[in-house]
């Protein structure tokens, strides 16, 4: 049996062995690889097994799935691949001792760690000059003025604000946020009286972002983020002969005494915010550069602080500039990380909404040809007189209503969120009321329906009209599935589950069966073996109703032999998390 072994993100090392035929991930708590990454969906994808072997499909997250760095759906899992979703990377492989078998993969055989041989003259003793806590890294670089000694702390100093500038960059998705903090950082560890980031006007555009005000564009750039150390400390102004300058030569500039450089001293801005040392660098990203982070710094010597101390304000130094140009190289890469990401999920949504119209347009197409040929049965039942022309036209009219109204409620069920009504009701109740209305349509095609459990009383916490409506649907389709069989046969069952604190309801027919094509993509919208009489919704309503009782459902079948799904869900009321 292989397993999930969890290589890199905030649950590495973890290993979770595949004994279920579906194994769910995601941060929701009923998730069976249950994973703490923040950028990753409540039920963001699942680990099924098929006739092929292990399967792995995406389930609708917003952020997609990767195996072995490729965007996929759903496909057959091999040993050795490596699955991305969000900042976790997962790696499947086979069963801890599995890899000795004459079978092993060859690329997990690979994995394995070899100790290396000894040489004859080896000494095991050892004199231990000092230990460090594994968790110490993260926290000297998030902390630097707690490092011991001079040299730590300088140098810990500027590699924080890189690794503060990596954490932000990986967490924050919104742009005018991202910008506020990194502004906030270097101003922080630069020591700048003030800071400005400056947007290209197509970037500022295309991330949504206004320029602070009517006075904040510069040529061809917009100021959209500012911050300021003190106050009270002389107008913020920035120099657009330093911008062009910067983008110009495409370099990052350090002046050391502005109003005095001959370049600079006749530039307006620099005279009347009378600031003396500039840094500016370029935000240069892997295509193109995107902006300037702008920084600036008043010629005085000392401030006084509230408790009366002096303390000299160092002046710009040319490692300043270098962590500088780094930081604004990250923001760059992140701004374009981040409309690429926006603009990927705009084109889905947009695929999506397309493909949504199609398959509307053609069920309703289909629905109104009905009505329409039950409206002209009508009229000739009423210019001719004829009574079984009229009860033909109306029947037909009936029925395209009722498809159009199942339509509807599908669409509602499957697209809206709604909060279940949580209710204390006996499982077995449901599930006789719902063979009960099934008995009638069974029998117009000669067929069987039976309801086989051993319990009388199952008290659950569910949406009763919920759980109601996904087992009616289940069992109409497995009526429709035995309609050309001359002995069909619905057994609707009701068993307790193999995890403590669950119940599964079982609808099984003896039909034709599904083809493991249709199998794959059986629960998404829109998908009918039913022809025009489906509405392709019911099992993605079905499955949907299911997660909101934070249960599993999935289905096994073999042609020629029958179809059985599977509804296990908890006896209890299910956390909200």
């Amino acid at each position: 049996m292989p397993s999930i072994i969890i290589l890199k993100g905030l649950d590495e090392g973890r290993r979770f062995e595949l004994l279920t035929p579906l194994s769910a991930i995601g941060r929701d708590q009923t998730c069976f690889i249950r994973l703490q990454d923040t950028e990753i969906s409540r039920r963001h994808a699942e680990v099924y097994k098929s006739s092929d072997g292990f399967r792995f499909r995406d389930l609708g997250s917003a952020n997609g799935c990767f195996v072995n760095c490729k965007s996929v759906r759903d496909v057959l899992l091999k040993p050795g691949d490596q699955i991305q979703v969000g900042q976790t990377v997962l790696l499947f492989a086979p069963l801890a001792g599995e890899t000795g078998s004459e079978t092993a993969d060859p690329f997990l055989e690979s994995l394995k760690i070899k100790p290396a041989k000894e040489p004859d003259n080896f000494e095991r003793s050892f004199s231990l000059l000092g230990t460090v806590p594994e968790s110490e890294g993260s926290a000297l670089l998030s902390r630097p003025e707690g490092a011991q000694g001079d040299w730590l702390r300088g140098a810990l100093a500027r590699l924080g604000v890189i690794y503060e500038t990596i954490n932000a960059t990986s967490q924050i998705l919104d742009i005018q946020l991202l910008l506020d903090r990194i502004l906030g950082l270097v101003l922080k560890t630069l020591s700048a009286d003030h800071g400005s980031v400056l947007l290209s006007s197509s970037f500022a555009q295309s991330a949504a972002l206004n320029a602070l005000g009517d006075s904040e564009s510069y040529g061809d750039f917009k100021v959209v983020a500012r911050a300021s150390a003190f106050s009270g400390k002389g107008e913020a102004l920035i120099s657009r002969t330093v911008v062009d300058h910067v983008m110009h030569e495409k370099i990052g500039v350090l002046v050391s005494d502005a109003l005095n450089d001959s370049r600079f001293n006749a530039v307006q801005s620099i005279v009347r915010s009378g600031v003396r040392e500039i840094i500016c660098v370029p935000m240069r990203g892997r295509h193109a550069t995107v902006g300037v982070i702008y920084l600036d710094k008043h010629p005085i010597d000392e401030v006084v602080d509230i408790q009366g101390s002096s303390n000299r304000i160092a002046a710009f130094e040319k490692e300043h500039l270098t962590l500088a140009i780094a930081v604004a190289h990250q923001a760059a890469l992140a701004i374009e990380d981040t409309l690429y990401y926006k603009a990927r999920v705009q084109g889905e949504r947009l695929a999506a909404v397309g493909e949504t119209v199609a398959h509307l347009s053609h069920h309703i197409k289909n629905i109104l040809q009905g009505l329409k040929s039950g409206g002209e049965i009508l009229k000739l039942g009423v210019r001719d007189q004829e009574m079984p022309l009229l009860e033909q036209g109306l029947r037909i009219i009936e029925k395209n209503h009722t498809r159009l109204f199942d339509l509807v409620k599908d669409m509602l069920g499957f697209s809206k969120d709604r909060v279940p009504a949580f209710q204390e009701k006996n499982l077995v109740d449901i599930l006789t009321d719902v063979v009960e209305l099934s008995v009638p349509m069974a029998k117009e095609i000669g067929a069987e329906i039976r309801l086989e459990t051993t319990f009388q009383n199952v008290v659950a916490f569910i949406d009763p009209e919920g759980i109601h409506r996904t087992i009616l649907n289940l069992v109409n389709n497995a009526i429709d599935a035995i309609r050309e069989k001359s002995y069909g046969l619905v057994i609707v069952g009701l068993r307790p589950s193999a995890e403590t604190g669950y119940v599964e309801i079982v609808v099984s027919d003896n039909g034709e069966g599904i083809a493991e094509a249709d199998i794959k993509t059986i629960f998404a919208p829109f998908q009918s073996s039913k022809g025009n009489s489906g509405t392709g919704l019911g099992l993605a309503v079905a499955r949907k109703t299911v997660e909101e009782h934070k249960g599993f459902i999935w289905v096994e079948s073999k042609l020629d032999e029958g179809t059985s799904f599977f509804v296990k869900i908890p006896l209890g009321i299910p956390s909200k998390s």
